[in-house]
């Protein structure tokens, strides 16, 4: 999606069970920043490995640019952060997109 809203003015998304971003850092943590909606679905997050949360990306109205998973006081040093789609959804949404913006990361 284009849109001057988000980080860098676009974002990517993926509906489908299993579908996922993956981003190799350097440092202590890392924020996922996404975008929320009435079509939003739910995701899972692993961190080096192991999954660390179920995030609802769900929101009416429409939110950019919000963080919706954050984690720090992590080793120093190289980790995986795992964005991936669940193809479920709150029973408010009409739809399973889950939507990466950004990662910033904390050195």
């Amino acid at each position: 999606m284009t849109n001057a809203v988000l980080s860098g003015g676009s974002a990517v998304a993926a509906m489908d069970k299993g579908s996922r971003a993956t981003f190799t850092f350097n440092g202590t943590g890392v924020s996922w920043i996404g975008y929320r909606d009435e079509w939003s679905g739910i995701a899972n997050v692993y961190v080096d490995g192991s999954l660390k949360a179920t995030v609802d990306t769900y929101a009416t109205p429409s939110k950019p640019r919000v963080t919706n998973y954050s984690i720090s006081a992590l080793s120093s040093g190289s980790h995986t952060v795992v964005i991936e789609a669940t193809q479920t959804r709150n029973p408010s949404s009409k739809g399973l997109w889950v939507w990466i913006d950004a990662f910033d990361v904390i050195r």
